[in-house]
C-alpha cells in the first residue's frame, strides 16, 4: 500500500515525540483490539437469529423460521421452514439442545390456539411436540424470550412475565408469573441460579427506570426484587452480565450496574453513546450496537472497564448473537450499505498482553467522538485505587499545552473533557496531542487529534 505525505508526516511526529519524552508509553494490550468486519449477509427484515449447530436459525418478517447451513465463504445455504400455518407468526424464539421454542407475533390472536410454541431440530427437520396459551396476544416482535437450566422465560407486552417448565418439551406448563409489571420489556438475561434482569422501560414513557430485578422461586413463582436506575432519562433496550456486573445499553450510552449487592445497585460507570440499542458479551469483551455504529468495551475489574475502539455505521445495529467457537459476533443492521447480517471479528482474551488483566495499571482511555476532533474530545480513564494523579496535554514536541488534571483521584471510572485550549484559553492549532496519565508512580498514554 502507498504511503501518502499525510502518513509519513503523522508518523514522523509520533516517532519524535516519543524520542522527545520517551516516558510517555502506549497502553499495553488492549489498545491494539479492533472493530473488523468479516462478512455482510444482505438481508431485510429479522425479527430474531439464533445458531444451532454448523447452521443458523433466521425469523424474517414474513414470520417463518428458517434454517440455514453456513459455508465457509459465510454463504447461507436454505434447508427448511419452521411455520405452524393458519394465522401464526412466529417471531421471537430461542435454541437449547435440540429444542427451539417460538413466540407467535400474530397481530390478533385467535382463542384457544398456541402462543408458545416448541420444536425438536436436526440440521435437517423439525417436529412439532406441543404449544400453550399462557396469555393472548403478545408484542412477539420484540418481546424477549430465554432459555434457562430447564425452563423458558418471555414477557407479554407491556406487563405481565411468564416462567414455563419445559423439562419435558412434549408437555410445558407455566411455573411462574409476574403480573402488573407495566414494563416495556426488550431483553432477560440469566443471573446467578434463579435471577433474571430484564431490561424495561417503566409505566407508558421512555423516561424513568432502566431495568428490573426477577427471583424465581423454588416454588416456582416469579417475585420483583426491584426496580433500578430510576432518573437517568433513558430506558434500557439491551443486558449483559460478566461475573456480577451488569452492562446495559441506553438512549444515551452504556450504562454499567454493581450487582453484588441486591439491596444496593450502584451504577459505576457511563460511556455516552448516540442510542445504544444492544449489548453482548464475548469472553471479557462488551460489544454495543448503536444507531450510529459498534462501540467495544473490555471488563478488566468491576472499576475497571475500558473503551477499546467505535466502528462507524450510521444505521441501527438491533440484534447481536456471539459466536464464541469462530470467535466471532453476528448482528442485525436495520437497512443502510450493511443492512442485513454483517459477521464482525471478535477479539480473543488470549490476544490482550499479559498486563491488561492486572488491576495494578492505570488506563487512559479516549472516550466519546470524534476523534479526530474539532469542538471537544472526552477523556475518560480507569484507576484501580486511590492516589495522587496528574494528566496533561502535550503537543508533538513534547511541551505541555494543558493541564486537566493535578490532584487527587479516586478509585474508578472518571471523565474530563478537553475543548481544545490550552492553559491560557487559547485554542490549539490543528495537529497531534498526547494526552499523560500519572497515577502512583504508573504513566499511560494515548493521543487525540485536533482539526479545524
Amino acid at each position: 500500500m502507498k504511503t501518502t505525505h499525510v502518513q509519513r508526516v503523522l508518523r514522523c511526529t509520533v516517532l519524535l515525540s516519543l524520542l522527545l519524552f520517551p516516558q510517555i508509553i502506549a497502553p499495553q494490550g488492549a489498545a491494539a483490539q479492533e472493530l473488523t468486519i468479516k462478512a455482510h449477509i444482505p438481508w431485510g427484515w429479522i425479527h430474531d437469529f439464533e445458531f444451532y449447530n454448523d447452521g443458523i436459525f433466521v425469523a424474517p418478517h414474513n414470520g417463518g423460521i428458517s434454517y440455514f447451513h453456513i459455508e465457509e465463504d459465510f454463504a447461507l445455504t436454505y434447508r427448511y421452514t419452521i411455520c405452524p400455518g393458519g394465522s401464526h407468526v412466529l417471531a421471537q424464539f430461542c435454541v437449547a439442545d435440540s429444542y427451539l421454542f417460538a413466540l407467535d407475533g400474530a397481530a390478533m390472536h385467535q382463542s384457544g390456539t398456541p402462543v408458545f410454541f416448541a420444536y425438536s431440530i436436526s440440521e435437517f427437520g423439525s417436529t412439532f411436540l406441543a404449544g400453550l396459551e399462557p396469555s393472548g396476544t403478545i408484542w412477539a416482535q420484540f418481546d424477549p424470550i430465554t432459555y434457562h437450566k430447564g425452563y423458558v422465560i418471555y414477557q407479554e407486552y407491556p406487563a405481565d412475565y411468564y416462567r414455563i417448565d419445559v423439562s419435558d418439551p412434549t408437555d410445558p406448563f407455566v411455573t411462574g408469573t409476574l403480573m402488573g409489571a407495566t414494563d416495556v420489556c426488550l431483553d432477560i438475561v440469566p443471573y446467578q441460579d434463579s435471577l433474571f434482569v430484564a431490561t424495561m422501560q417503566r409505566g407508558t414513557g421512555y423516561w424513568d427506570g432502566n431495568f428490573r430485578l426477577i427471583l424465581g422461586e423454588e416454588s416456582g413463582g416469579l417475585t420483583s426484587v426491584g426496580t433500578y436506575g430510576t432518573g437517568s432519562y433513558s430506558y434500557t433496550s439491551g443486558a449483559a452480565i460478566i461475573e456480577s456486573v451488569l452492562f446495559t445499553s441506553h438512549g444515551d450510552g452504556l450504562r454499567v450496574y454493581d450487582l453484588s449487592d441486591l439491596g444496593n445497585v450502584p451504577q459505576i460507570y457511563f460511556y455516552p453513546a448516540y442510542w445504544g440499542r444492544c449489548i453482548r458479551c464475548v469472553d471479557d469483551y462488551i460489544y454495543m450496537g448503536s444507531n450510529d455504529g459498534w462501540h467495544l468495551f473490555r471488563y478488566v475489574s468491576t472499576y475497571d472497564i475500558q473503551f477499546l475502539d467505535f466502528l462507524p455505521n450510521g444505521r441501527r445495529v438491533l440484534r447481536m448473537r456471539p459466536k464464541p467457537e469462530e470467535q466471532e459476533l453476528w448482528c442485525f443492521v436495520d437497512g443502510g450499505v450493511l443492512g442485513g447480517l454483517v459477521v464482525l471479528e471478535a477479539p480473543s482474551t488470549q490476544a490482550v498482553g499479559d498486563n491488561a488483566s492486572g488491576t495494578d495499571s492505570a488506563q487512559i482511555k479516549l472516550q466519546g467522538l470524534p476523534n479526530p476532533f474539532v469542538s471537544q474530545t472526552v477523556l475518560r480513564y480507569s484507576v484501580p485505587f486511590d492516589a495522587q494523579a496528574t494528566l496533561g496535554i502535550y503537543d508533538s514536541a513534547g511541551k505541555l499545552v494543558r493541564t486537566l488534571l493535578s490532584g487527587s483521584t479516586t478509585r474508578g471510572c472518571h471523565g474530563i473533557v478537553w475543548t481544545g485550549a490550552d492553559d491560557r484559553g487559547n485554542s490549539v492549532s490543528t495537529g497531534i496531542y498526547f494526552c499523560r496519565l500519572d497515577i502512583g508512580g504508573l504513566t499511560t498514554a494515548s493521543k487525540v487529534i485536533r482539526l479545524d
